[in-house]
């Protein structure tokens, strides 16, 4: 690990190779303090791991106690090289090299020389070392990342053989979709292309704002689980999920349903007085079925 500056900007590269797979990575940095350099390489050892040993010179930042506490505490060994000879950290000094001639060109071109030092940094750590024969992350990551550069491996269509932890993956996938989609009682959408719908008010004014838009919208598209619907009135397109859309259903009486049959001689209208009223059936109760009642006329 070495430092690189001060560049034009009055800014300093903190250059780290990876001696085994000389996979590289750069920081952009306005101080060289032991703290900001902290901060700076943490990001980078949370993804790729503590090294076992780092090789640096006797900088300010790196003799400090504050760097020595942060190595020792990681079970990093801090390997410093002899004062005034930079040929004991030889391989990021080479990088450095590399870099300024890259910075050189950036600046000569009166281009934007952040952006082209990622550039830089993603062709190098794709293409294969001249000492290695393989590129930086294959050693590294045991694949290497996808860069612009076309490849084979983008003209296969063909899906990659399964493995013990795709198949897990996949199963595991599967039943934790059945068991959420039980629980939330989903149903498959039958919305298809030409439907009219509903579309649901996301953003709520306020307590009393109804669920879906009073306004038809009319299905353009479906792909997945998306969907594209537009209003038939102002053209407005929407691309929304099918969980926020509701089907309007369709009626359709002439194919399925019968007519009723037309009533062609109404009955005659009754007049008032006419039906006579029923007679009230006087039923004795239950308590006085054991009474024998006397009317005046058997006395």
């Amino acid at each position: 690990m070495d430092f690189l500056g001060p560049l034009p900007s009055n800014e300093y590269l903190v250059v780290i190779v990876d001696y085994y797979s000389r996979y590289k990575e750069i920081c952009i940095m306005k101080k060289i303090t032991s703290e900001e350099t902290i901060k700076r390489l943490e990001p980078i050892f949370v993804r790729q791991g503590y090294p076992r040993s780092i090789t640096l010179d006797n900088g300010r930042q790196f003799i400090s106690k504050d760097f020595e506490d942060y190595c020792s505490t990681r079970n990093i060994v801090l390997n410093h090289t002899a004062p005034y000879w930079p040929q004991a950290n030889g391989e990021v000094e080479r990088q450095n090299n590399s870099l300024l001639k890259r910075l050189k060109i950036s600046h000569s071109l009166n281009r934007d020389w952040k952006t082209d030092l990622l550039q830089y940094m993603m062709m190098y750590n794709t293409t294969p070392h001249s000492v290695t024969g393989k590129a930086p992350t294959s050693l590294l990551q045991n694949r290497v990342i996808r860069s612009k550069m076309p490849s084979i491996k983008d003209l296969e269509s063909a899906p990659p053989v399964s493995s013990g932890v795709h198949d897990r993956d996949t199963v595991l996938k599967y039943k934790g979709k059945e068991t959420e989609d039980a629980r939330r009682h989903a149903r498959p959408s039958d919305i298809q292309v030409g439907d009219k719908v509903l579309l649901q008010n996301l953003v709520s004014a306020g307590k009393l704002t109804p669920t879906y838009d009073k306004a038809e919208y009319e299905v353009l598209e479906r792909v997945g689980n998306r969907v594209r619907i537009a209003e038939p009135v102002s053209g407005r397109v929407i691309e929304r999920n099918v969980a926020h859309v509701k089907k309007i259903p369709a009626f359709d009486l002439s194919p399925g349903i019968e007519e009723l049959p037309a009533i062609e001689d109404e009955p005659p209208a009754l007049e008032f007085g006419s039906v006579p009223r029923p007679c009230r059936r006087v039923t004795r109760p239950l308590w006085q079925q054991d009474y024998i009642i006397h009317s005046t006329e058997d006395a």
